[in-house]
């Protein structure tokens, strides 16, 4: 009973860690996938507004970029209730105007317009480079971990470094170096959810309470 009782003990300490990682690891891949649509659209959006929104039918253009921009943030702004539990609620003020010249220079005058725009340019390239990092890290663990499975089908066997891996005998002693790999990785994933979510909270909005 003590032994049965102290493997419930443990895996209920352990479940938390694996639900915590794997809601970092899918906030990060998710913060790769939005980092790609970012850069799309803050281009896009800067783009097509410097060259028409001198022109009066670059005005409905401006706030068609507005949009896009707020509805891109607002895939970050959900993602963050992987990291923190709760989404990111943004801060906009009404754009409701008369005239369409109105429209566009109170949308323009509201902060949280160039914040989403900041977010934007930043989460392309840190959202990238981490989503990136993280993906490479659990696929790195996960097949250091399964080695003895596939190692035969690298030709000239598997290289990891200064080890080459061509048997069966070094396939098993290499797998076991997933273990600190593992670690490492949980480690650096937690650290960089809670900094990306973190400046998601700073630039869209704060969590909802």
């Amino acid at each position: 009973m003590v032994r049965r009782a102290a493997r419930i003990d443990a895996w209920d300490m352990l479940l938390p860690a694996f639900d915590r990682t794997a809601r970092d690891a899918a906030y990060l891949t998710c913060t790769l996938l939005t980092s790609i649509a970012a850069f799309a659209v803050w281009v896009t959006a800067l783009t097509l507004s410097l060259t028409f929104g001198l022109l009066i039918i670059g005005l409905p253009v401006v706030l068609g970029a507005v949009f896009v921009m707020r509805w891109t943030a607002e895939l970050d702004r959900q993602n963050a209730q992987l990291v923190f539990g709760r989404p990111v609620r943004g801060h906009y003020r009404s754009h409701r105007a008369p005239g369409l010249f109105a429209r566009v220079f109170k949308t323009l005058g509201d902060p949280q317009v160039w914040r989403d725009f900041a977010w934007l340019i930043t989460h392309s390239i840190l959202g990238f480079a981490f989503g990136v990092i993280a993906v490479s890290l659990v696929l790195s663990t996960l097949s250091v971990a399964v080695l003895p499975a596939w190692y035969w089908a690298v030709p000239g066997g598997y290289d990891l470094g200064i080890i080459n891996v061509d048997t069966l005998l070094e396939a098993v002693g290499t797998s076991f170096l997933a273990i600190p790999l593992a670690f490492i990785t949980v480690w650096t994933l937690r650290g960089m959810a809670k900094f990306h979510a973190s400046l998601a909270v700073e630039f869209l909005g704060r969590r909802r309470y």
